[in-house]
């Protein structure tokens, strides 16, 4: 452990002295995982570009393309919980842009409910822990938005008075450049219930603005989110009755890079992000809570070529980081029947890191370390060690790591007037995987097989629904260790330029330990197997076609509404959805989109129903 600390503390100075050296241009980036060399990374990382109008929905997208499990708590309105490898959602960590979204007042998740596909460029997904690059957050996985700048109009309308606008400018003059995106939406919404015949209105505002010059990068996402929610169906409300929730978001970011001799890359950057949540109850009639959170985040990176520097015949490289962060979280509650709330926290921490890619002939190495000093918690060393062996038109790959989740100020400091109070006494998560796989492209590479078995040891994970003795609830680290185990397969087969189909199937097996029953059993809302078949063709020369099926397997979940609580399962699914785009000519296009074909009747979450047979026609005008 000496060593681990000693050789990251040398990482710290060699940065330092580095970044500030007088010869040497100062420059960062944010720290993701844009500049992956899928053929060498030894791990499961897939590329999703989006080039056509697959589904004015993310989250959607995501269900049709990839085996992640998706949570949503009824219609267009509700919360929509990602998770990866049996994880929980806030142990994924996104980005959009290189910028942190996860949001610190509602546990730090992110709700994919209300972003939009119009503007995205692609998706980088990636699976497993990633704590030596990316913090606490990432030890699921990490999801990357990259977006795009555009000259564009998308008008759309769908089922249940569904009505989205999108407008997106850009330019640029020989120093800078810039884009625009403003989306507008609003829906009727379903009815969550499936039977009171309420109907969950649903507003979303939100633009993104993005300056570059040649050698500064300002990024600004504003989210301005109203939503109202039935919830009889968890026996919270009666029928006619909404809750309503107002939500700002603002994510900004200010980059600057360069390099020197070629060899040397240094890149610094800035991230200010703020979030705040407003509840209103319709049983007290007023503006029940607020919820309120800043984060400030600091880092550098500098990555070095080694390949000249150690005169080898190789291209070995290593980065350097450093990162500050600091949030705070502020509560009020308004509503002090049943007690005060009201409450301003804060923490922050320091982090450095080094890794190093070293390819040998057909072997790349992956080395990792990370040191966080958290003023809450203890210190934390965190490591990926991989090795990638490439074999022709394909590669094997192994690698080994640990990670840490830090309490959320939510499972720490929330308080939910008679439902909810905080543990402030919360240890971290800590988790330990490896796992091993292949990729192999065959017959003229127009068919790609990939497999990855991973195996995870989850320490003292947070229990965040726990009795606390009250009648209410709170947040319990598990006594004994929780396992997460899986094997993640995909089949990709290109038919020609015009026609691919694929089909991958998940298997997860997620258990945490009962202490009444004395068993390791199955953990709430994940599913043990997701299929997902897709083909996309172009039926005529203007006229492309895509259909999409996703199986579901049976899902164990909670039902509240009774006292104690009691284990439920929701029933297996099958999904059929489908694409139509006709292009009228080069600057317009026309999507019909058709979701849940067959009507299907099903359910994510216990107690919400979720939306059939839908309807959406896209109109897309490039300018």
């Amino acid at each position: 452990m000496m060593l681990v600390k000693l050789f990251l503390y040398i990482v710290l100075l060699l940065n330092f002295s580095i970044a500030f050296s007088k010869d040497i241009p100062r420059i960062y980036i944010s720290p993701n995982p844009s500049k992956i060399n899928f053929d060498l990374h030894a791990g499961n990382a897939e590329l999703i570009k989006l080039k056509k109008n697959l589904h004015p929905s993310l989250s959607n997208i995501l269900k049709n393309y990839s085996n992640l499990s998706l949570s949503k708590s009824g219609g267009v309105a509700s919360q929509n919980q990602l998770r990866l490898r049996g994880g929980e959602a806030n142990h994924v960590l996104v980005l959009i842009d290189g910028m942190e979204v996860n949001d610190p007042t509602s546990g730090s998740e992110y709700d994919f409910s209300h972003l939009y596909s119009f503007n995205i460029k692609e998706l980088e997904i990636l699976r497993g822990a990633y704590s030596n690059v990316h913090g606490p957050d990432a030890i699921s996985g990490v999801i990357n938005i990259k977006t795009k700048n555009d000259n564009a109009m998308n008008l759309t309308v769908g089922s249940n008075n569904t009505n989205i606008k999108n407008y997106s400018f850009s330019d640029e003059t020989n120093n800078f450049q810039y884009g625009v995106d403003i989306n507008f939406l609003e829906s009727s919404g379903v009815d969550t219930s499936g039977s009171s015949g309420d109907r969950n209105r649903y507003e979303n505002d939100n633009a993104r603005i993005n300056i570059k010059s040649i050698n500064h990068n300002l990024s600004i996402m504003y989210f301005d989110i109203f939503r109202q929610s039935d919830r009889d169906a968890a026996g919270n409300l009666s029928d006619n009755q909404l809750a309503t929730t107002d939500i700002n978001q603002i994510y900004s970011q200010y980059t600057y890079e360069d390099k020197y001799d070629g060899n040397i890359y240094s890149k610094y950057g800035i991230q200010y992000s703020g979030n705040k949540n407003l509840d209103f109850s319709p049983s007290t009639g007023i503006w029940e809570t607020l919820t309120q959170s800043e984060k400030l985040k600091i880092f550098s990176n500098t990555s070095i070529e080694l390949k000249e520097i150690i005169k080898s015949k190789y291209s070995p490289k290593l980065t350097l980081g450093f990162e500050y962060k600091k949030i705070n979280f502020k509560q009020l509650v308004l509503d002090k029947t049943y007690g005060n709330g009201n409450q301003i926290q804060s923490e922050h921490s320091k982090s450095i890191s080094a890794e190093l890619l070293y390819p040998i002939n057909n072997v790349q190495l992956e080395i990792g370390l990370r040191r966080t000093i958290n003023q809450k918690f203890l210190n934390d060393d965190s490591h990926r060690f991989g090795i990638t062996y490439k074999i022709k038109n394909g590669k094997l790959f192994f690698n080994h790591s640990t990670a840490i989740k830090n309490p959320t100020f939510t499972e720490r400091f929330g308080y939910y007037t008679g439902n909810f109070n905080g543990n402030e006494n919360l240890n971290p998560e800590s988790i330990r995987q490896y796992e091993i796989g292949f990729s192999k492209l065959l017959f003229n590479k127009k068919l790609k097989i990939s497999q990855t078995y991973y195996n995870m040891k989850l320490k003292n994970e947070i229990n965040g629904y726990a009795d606390n003795g009250n009648g209410g609830k709170t947040a319990l680290n598990m006594e004994s260790n929780s396992y997460r185990k899986g094997l993640e397969s995909k089949i990709i087969y290109n038919f020609n330029n015009d026609s691919s189909m694929s089909l991958s199937h998940d298997y997860i097996d997620s258990t945490q330990f009962n202490a009444i029953k004395n068993i390791q059993e199955i953990e709430v809302r994940r599913p043990k197997n997701l299929v997902n078949f897709n083909y996309n063709t172009l039926i005529a020369n203007d006229i492309n076609f895509g259909m999409y099926f996703l199986y579901s397997s049976k899902i164990k979940d909670t039902d509240f509404t009774q006292w104690p609580n009691k284990t439920v399962y929701l029933n297996n699914y099958i999904l059929c959805n489908s694409s139509f785009n006709f292009i009228l000519d080069s600057k317009n296009k026309i999507s019909i989109l058709l979701n849940n074909i067959f009507n299907r009747k099903y359910s994510e979450v216990y107690g919400y129903n979720t939306p059939g047979f839908e309807v959406s026609i896209n109109y897309n005008k490039k300018y």
